[in-house]
């Protein structure tokens, strides 16, 4: 900051001393015959303040008029130095000068006097490039020894004792950014008042002049105060203000903000206290375990979780989408979109069904760094957005294990091994086989934990994020999760490995509206005397699973629903897999597998189960 005062000073230095030189090389303009030459009487102007040239100038005399408005003429009569792009008097209509005129001094600054002025020196000569200006409001201007703007110029290089003035044959329309616009929406005050509230003004060094230092403390000759938004800046992650970047922004009319609100909002219902199993503390014994009698129970305070603020964050976080990213030219008019192609939020989210937000425009309007689209609908999926499916990779805890292992399967190795995979549905290739990754990954009890004993591993696992100090934050919301559990049979390591079935069963930790822990045999409604299922696994009214041994399994557990939220807690509920054979015996030992291997368990949304049910009927 400190530097720009500086350079400041030096051009406005350099620039006294470089006016013999710029009146020599105005007398000749032959170069530019599509506008006026510049005044014979060079010298006189350069001894004049730009204010002192533009408030007698004949053809200037409405522009003189809007600076008096906005009191922007002792700028233009100080050391200060400017370069002008001063409109003619014939650059206005009427109706344009009117209403200028008539507005605010703040507005009358801000959208005309200074869209048109900028700091330091920018002449016209045969050697200029090209190149783009920042006018005093921030706004980007292309500058061209032709234009300005795309305003021809009436005359050129016009020097006085603070600047330098063109004048042009229009006037630059101003445009508002992206964050500036929000503050002008008609029709959204849902969006606009949610986002409003969360301003915050601030000192802007870089725009402040620096004074003195009083009694230890830094003072400023000239405080510029600025304005920034959290909800833009830490939820949707974008610059909506800056000038240098390009943005597209969906903005719901009130009608779309409150359709989504209804649907969002269901999601985060939260109870005051919440008991919850704790998996940390070591001391469940899953095997004695029964519906009635939920170990290891802590409570979790919950009573600050704001419903409406996480409503309202997930309405908003994709809602930007930067111009520079090739996935979202569509959004700005350059190209068209399939269901199935995909756009990039700022927030990061691939978002597909994109197509539809097309279709939901009901205006688009340009902006400085970008465009709106004013919509009715927030049409993209609610499992890209607010409620994606939750996949757990690992068991956060154990019983009569000691260590557990993560294979990673080099996929070139699985190759020709088709079989291996045939139980696994479509919607579960995107998750074992990323595009990001050449393995098949997995976990798996330690061998030598169990091969030769009588031990029957038991894994639970923490339905929610774990964090590195080994914490879980809940992200499980109130809502219908479809559950599965993809078992790994010993053939994937070993395709020479004696085929054997696993024999499992699976319990879910929850906390119920009233605070009460449960826990349910999946899947529920499950007979509790049965044993064995059939080959296939197909049969849901038992508690024990078989699948199909030798093939990678994805076991259903069916549909579960949560009627309290657990996302961004300390709670969590569990899931509990163990085993139902007894392994006394080494014929047991022999004939069922007794190492467990998961690939993990995976809480779809319902909505996005039934997504995938209907597309693979289709």
């Amino acid at each position: 900051m400190n530097n720009k005062i500086s350079k400041r000073r030096l051009i406005n230095l350099s620039f006294i001393i470089c006016h013999l030189s710029l009146s020599v090389a105005l007398t000749s303009c032959s170069d530019y015959d599509d506008y006026n030459t510049a005044p014979v009487d060079v010298q006189a102007s350069a001894n004049s303040t730009l204010w002192e040239n533009i408030s007698n100038d004949p053809q200037l005399t409405k522009f003189t008029a809007l600076a008096r408005q906005c009191k922007f003429s002792e700028a233009l009569n100080s050391p200060r130095f400017y370069t002008v792009w001063a409109p003619v008097d014939n650059a206005f209509n009427d109706e344009e000068y009117q209403r200028l005129l008539h507005s605010d001094s703040a507005t009358i600054l801000k959208q005309f006097m200074q869209q048109h002025i900028t700091e330091y020196n920018y002449p016209i000569s045969a050697a200029l490039d090209s190149t783009t200006i920042v006018s005093l409001n921030f706004k980007h201007h292309p500058f061209t020894q032709q234009s300005f703007d795309g305003i021809s110029y009436a005359n050129v290089n016009m020097p006085a004792a603070n600047g330098l003035m063109h004048k042009i044959n229009g006037f630059s329309e101003f445009f508002n950014n992206l964050y500036e616009n929000i503050d002008n929406l008609t029709g959204c005050d849902a969006i606009k008042n949610y986002i409003q509230k969360y301003d915050e003004y601030y000192l802007d060094l870089n725009a402040s002049v620096v004074g003195p230092l009083v009694n230890g403390k830094q003072t400023y000759l000239d405080s510029v105060m600025a304005k920034r938004n959290n909800v833009i800046r830490n939820i949707m992650h974008a610059d909506l203000e800056d000038e240098d970047s390009t943005y597209c922004m969906l903005i719901p009319n009130d009608k779309a903000w409150a359709d989504a609100y209804a649907k969002i909002h269901p999601c985060f219902n939260y109870i005051a206290k919440m008991d919850y199993m704790d998996l940390s503390l070591k001391s469940t014994q899953a095997s004695s375990i029964k519906a009635t009698d939920a170990k290891a129970a802590k409570a979790a305070e919950t009573k600050t979780t704001d419903q409406d603020s996480l409503t309202c964050r997930n309405i908003v976080s994709d809602l930007a989408f930067s111009g520079s990213y090739p996935r979202n030219r569509a959004l700005f008019g350059k190209g068209s979109l399939t269901p199935e192609d995909s756009v990039f939020s700022t927030s990061g989210s691939f978002l597909i069904n994109a197509n539809t937000v097309l279709d939901h425009t009901l205006a688009i309007n340009e902006m400085s760094n970008g465009l709106t689209r004013i919509v009715d609908s927030l049409t993209f999926n609610s499992w890209d957005t607010y409620l994606p499916p939750i996949v757990v990779s690992r068991p956060y805890h154990t019983l009569k294990v000691n260590r557990l292992t993560t294979h990673n399967v080099a996929l070139e190795s699985l190759a020709g091994r088709d079989s291996l995979f045939s139980k696994v549905p479509p919607m579960f290739h995107q998750w074992l086989f990323p595009s990001t990754s050449k393995f098949f990954t997995y976990c798996s009890v330690d061998s030598a934990d169990v091969d030769g004993t009588t031990s029957k591993p038991e894994f639970g696992f923490a339905l929610g994020s774990i964090k590195n100090d080994g914490s879980v934050t809940g992200r499980v919301c109130s809502g219908t999760y479809h559950i599965y559990v993809i078992t790994v049979p010993e053939q994937v390591l070993n395709p020479d490995a004696l085929v054997r079935p696993y024999y499992l069963r699976f319990y879910l930790s929850w906390t119920d509206a009233s605070n009460k822990q449960q826990l349910t045999v999946l899947p529920q409604g499950a007979k509790t005397t049965a044993e064995i299922t059939t080959d296939n696994g197909d049969d849901t009214a038992t508690v024990t699973y078989l699948g199909d041994p030798g093939r990678v399994n994805v076991i259903d557990l069916g549909e579960f629903t949560f009627p309290a939220s657990y996302y961004g807690l300390d709670a969590y509920p569990s899931l509990l897999m163990m085993h139902t054979k007894s392994y006394t015996s080494s014929a047991n030992r022999k004939k069922y597998d007794q190492q467990m291997r998961v690939a993990g368990v995976y809480l779809v949304p319902k909505e996005y189960n039934d997504y995938w049910a209907n597309s693979s009927n289709e």
